[in-house]
């Protein structure tokens, strides 16, 4: 962008950490080589049961962290930096997970897409995966044969001439994303989601307060894809919370009808998978969710 610090709009990073310190550090070592002027980097720690928090504060003295008191989910976390940022006058805000690394132009372009789409109040960037430099993870996201199934744009495909250029998006993944301070200070992330349909929600909420979501091409991040939940020792626990969350969104944003018609794919699905043993499981949250009244705070303690 060649911008003098002081006539680029102040943007801050919102980094969220639990339990991840070696993702988190590689994660900030990327940030700290971003080629933009005007930028500060927050860690949002989600009430690690490790020494994460006390790690980053060692080796990163430059990013300042905010210690939640509870693993409350990545809704609250992302929340929690969110408010924290616009505190402090940020005009740019990006919630990213803290398995990520950065192209150092990442940012600029981001920056650069944002203002030449004056409507939009959300952008991302092109997501590759980071075991494989060139195979696109997520650029952006849409729905495919039924409103509420969403699927990933270029998943798993390599880059190229169908991926570069800005484009207007239906979804996009909350893995990272810039946010206007504008929609940032009417659109919040649903708490009521532990993780999982978090991002899709968001989304609802951006197009339905008047907003467009955008894909810049030029911006490049790896991401390790779902380490947190991988790593837990109660993965199986992440049907359960499927379950609930795609109950949430359902009631939310579509009807039952069409929630019946999501759970039957979803069993056929997996099914078809060979990964019968989750289906209890995901049944349970799915009965769970229709039993709860949407007030109700049903996320788990996530604490391993």
């Amino acid at each position: 962008m060649n911008l003098p610090a002081q006539s680029a709009p102040l943007v801050y990073l919102v980094v969220l950490n639990w339990n991840g310190y070696a993702d988190t550090h590689e994660c900030l070592e990327s940030l700290r080589r971003l080629a933009y002027p005007s930028y500060k980097v927050l860690v949002v720690d989600n009430a690690s049961s490790d020494d994460s928090a006390v790690l980053i504060a060692a080796t990163h003295p430059e990013v300042e962290l905010v210690n939640c008191t509870a693993n409350r989910g990545i809704a609250a976390g992302y929340n929690a930096g969110i408010k924290a940022a616009l505190t402090r006058g940020a005009a740019y805000i990006m919630p990213m997970n803290n398995d990520l690394v950065c192209d150092p132009l990442f940012l600029a372009h981001m920056i650069r897409t944002q203002q030449a789409w004056p409507t939009s109040g959300v952008v991302m960037p092109k997501i590759f995966y980071y075991a494989e430099r060139d195979r696109i993870w997520s650029a952006g996201a849409y729905a495919r044969w039924m409103p509420s199934n969403i699927v990933m744009r270029g998943r798993q495909q390599l880059d190229g001439p169908a991926f570069a250029t800005d484009a207007e998006l239906s979804f996009a993944p909350s893995c990272c994303l810039l946010l206007t301070r504008a929609l940032a200070e009417c659109v919040t992330f649903d708490e009521g989601y532990f993780f999982y349909y978090d991002d899709w929600d968001f989304c609802m909420a951006t197009r339905k307060a008047g907003y467009t979501l955008c894909y810049a091409a030029k911006a490049r991040l790896w991401h390790k894809v779902s380490r947190s939940t991988k790593r837990s020792a109660m993965a199986l626990r992440w049907w359960h919370v499927f379950g609930q969350s795609c109950v949430r969104y359902h009631r939310k944003h579509h009807d039952l009808r069409l929630l019946r018609l999501y759970v039957a794919w979803v069993l056929l699905r997996e099914t078809v998978k060979g990964n019968v043993r989750s289906l209890p499981t995901f049944l349970a949250g799915v009965r769970t969710g229709l039993r709860a009244d949407l007030r109700d705070d049903l996320r788990p303690a996530w604490s391993r």
